[in-house]
């Protein structure tokens, strides 16, 4: 390599670090791997070798960033986690990995930790039943997902959640708990 030998998790970091720089500037389809390797300072190899495909990097990202967002979800800083960054880049990574054939169910196992934290936040702090909570959880992730239907499944947003969505943007003069009663969810 150009930075002589490093071990197999400071390849890892060096290329994660510099591929979540590339694609904070540029479109992921503006980013290959080679040029992830090259700016990295490491040979392309290094890529298939640890990561098995670019597709499996690009996952790893969505990692970092699924990571990274977490606090949010922990204090319950919903402003925060719809003008952050790491949120914007892994929702555009899901897009981008979703179109490229990339299996749904992968997303889905990180959305189940998020999806649970951000309900109990719906349901402690607007005192809202599990359905309520459920949608206001599912309609935050609309903030980020479009009509893709594989977005949907990747977020473990069904159908019938979605359809409660549009309903609640119908509904939303009051409060969270006023609009939760009057569609019948409390």
């Amino acid at each position: 390599t150009a930075l002589g030998r490093v071990s197999k998790e400071q390849a890892k970091i060096l290329i994660l670090d510099t591929a979540i720089a590339m694609l904070r500037e540029r479109p992921v389809s503006e980013v290959s791997s080679r040029e992830i390797a090259h700016e990295s300072g490491l040979n392309h190899s290094y890529i298939a070798r640890y990561f098995g495909s670019n597709h499996e990097m690009l996952f790893c990202v969505v990692e970092i960033m699924t990571e990274r967002i977490k606090k949010y979800r922990e204090t319950g800083d919903i402003a925060g986690l719809v003008k952050d960054p790491n949120a914007n880049l892994r929702f555009k990574l899901m897009e981008y990995l979703l179109a490229e054939g990339f299996p749904a169910e992968r997303f889905a196992v990180l959305a189940l930790e998020q999806r649970t934290n951000t309900e109990a936040f719906f349901a402690d702090s607007f005192q809202l039943e599990k359905r309520a909570a459920r949608v206001y959880r599912a309609k935050i992730g609309m903030l980020f997902i479009l009509a893709d239907e594989k977005l949907l499944a990747a977020s473990l947003i069904d159908k019938s959640t979605r359809t409660d969505i549009i309903n609640l943007f119908l509904h939303e003069l009051g409060d969270a708990k006023k609009n939760a009663e009057k569609l019948g969810w409390q």
